[in-house]
């Protein structure tokens, strides 16, 4: 007479591992990030005020199916944007920065890393990594910059996300660095100038000059008081304003070396010798683990071709235009300001 064994139990090995489970979320997180770039368009956060409200009323004030409106909210609460409370839904911290109204908003930059054109550019990324190039400039040649000064209503989008994002980073910037030790400032591709007029209105006797392509500029007026001069031009081609000091804010990790190179030596060439240059970026760490650099990173490979750079990469390209990088000043941000002086 043989006796049967019970089945064998499960191996730990068939368990789902931390690992695992941490592999799948990162799969699927684009799944959340498009539900929130969704809702960020149709402006759902402005049409939820204080008092909660049904699914109903808000697919009826933002045009939806309330069914499918309902299933992209639950989502978007499991992870704290929105909470459903007793039948209906109400704001979270999360969920008040999507109001247009409020102050540190980000809808509008939201809205720009949801626009088509930007979102395809990530369906191409294998472009990018056969060819070096921008994935952008699959489908694109012209180039980021290029299309959106052809697109207006994009433009105008991107535009609003770079200001809302600007406010965000200034608070930080400013009491990280003394600007105020020189006379004249001038901010280089500073689009509407949030950065160099947040340091003018600390100090009203510093001169500001705010250098951008014309189009970008053309609707900046200077305040009562305030001595901001606007220049409309091209820094790759035309000569640069005459300063103390040179900002450049998320303008370098835009573009690959070559760029780069060509953009500091126009400064280098033009300005007086006592003068210095303020990077203002995310440095890559040397150390592993999680920083904001390193996903703009991939956003600037996808999108305008550019990179993040390390303390050492922003060193060797300094030295390569006449510049030594002379300090690099954390922030209460991820962002640094890296001082460059003349060689």
């Amino acid at each position: 007479m043989t006796t049967s064994l019970p089945p064998p139990s499960p191996k730990n090995e068939m368990q789902p591992s931390p690992a695992n489970i941490h592999l799948m979320q990162l799969t699927t997180a684009y799944w959340t990030s498009r539900c929130l770039h969704v809702v960020a368009e149709l402006g759902l956060a402005d049409h939820l005020s204080d008092e909660p409200q049904s699914t109903e009323s808000l697919a009826k004030a933002t045009g939806t199916n309330a069914g499918s409106l309902y299933r992209v909210l639950r989502l978007l609460a499991s992870v704290g944007v929105f909470e459903w409370h007793n039948g209906t839904w109400r704001h979270t911290e999360a969920s008040r920065f999507l109001r247009s109204d409020n102050p540190g908003s980000l809808r509008d930059y939201i809205r720009m890393l949801g626009l088509p054109v930007f979102w395809s550019a990530f369906e191409d990324l294998y472009h990018s990594l056969r060819t070096g190039e921008a994935a952008f400039a699959k489908k694109h040649l012209e180039g980021v910059f290029a299309y959106l000064a052809a697109h207006p209503e994009e433009s105008r989008i991107f535009d609003a996300a770079m200001t809302s994002k600007s406010h965000r980073d200034i608070a930080a910037i400013l009491p990280s660095y003394d600007f105020f030790r020189f006379p004249v400032i001038a901010d280089i591709a500073g689009g509407r100038g949030h950065l160099l007029r947040a340091i003018l209105k600390t100090s009203p006797k510093l001169q500001g000059i705010l250098f951008d392509q014309p189009h970008v500029v053309a609707t900046v007026v200077p305040d009562k008081g305030e001595k901001l001069v606007v220049m409309g031009g091209d820094f790759f081609n035309d000569p640069l304003p005459m300063a103390d000091a040179y900002l450049l804010m998320n303008i370098i990790h835009d573009w690959a070396d070559a760029e780069s190179i060509k953009i500091l030596s126009g400064i280098r060439r033009d300005m007086p010798r006592h003068a210095c240059v303020l990077i203002i970026e995310t440095v890559v760490p040397e150390t592993p683990g999680p920083h904001l650099s390193k996903e703009l990173d991939i956003a600037m490979m996808a999108l305008p071709g550019g990179k993040e750079r390390t303390r050492e990469e922003y060193a060797d390209l300094a030295a390569k235009c006449g510049f030594r990088l002379k300090q690099v000043v954390q922030t209460m941000s991820p962002y640094s300001i890296l001082e460059l002086v003349a060689l």
